[in-house]
């Protein structure tokens, strides 16, 4: 897991919208790591934010980085999407 997979991540994943639709039909984070390993992509958390901040920091016009940001939160969005309970019940059988 490295930063260097973490940027090759965020340059692809804003250019390859096949990629992103991998990713986003993954049903659990096994799946999601299992797709990115499957690209040579593995990296942790860390190296998904040191990356983004270092991405950012390059950033020469607003929209760039707007875009990048917005890159940003489909991820953290995705994460939080698979790591949810699949089968919550709002309601209890007697």
């Amino acid at each position: 897991m490295t930063i260097s997979n973490a940027l090759i991540f965020i340059q692809r994943g804003q250019k390859e919208n096949h990629l992103r639709q991998r990713l986003n039909a993954a049903s659990n984070m096994f799946e999601l790591q299992k797709i990115l390993a499957m690209e040579q992509l593995k990296f942790s958390d860390l190296d998904f934010d040191q990356a983004f901040h270092l991405q950012l920091v390059k950033c020469q016009e607003l929209e760039e980085a707007e875009q990048l940001k917005g890159f940003k939160m489909w991820w953290t969005l995705l994460h939080k999407f698979l790591q949810e309970p699949q089968h919550q019940s709002h309601s209890r059988q007697a």
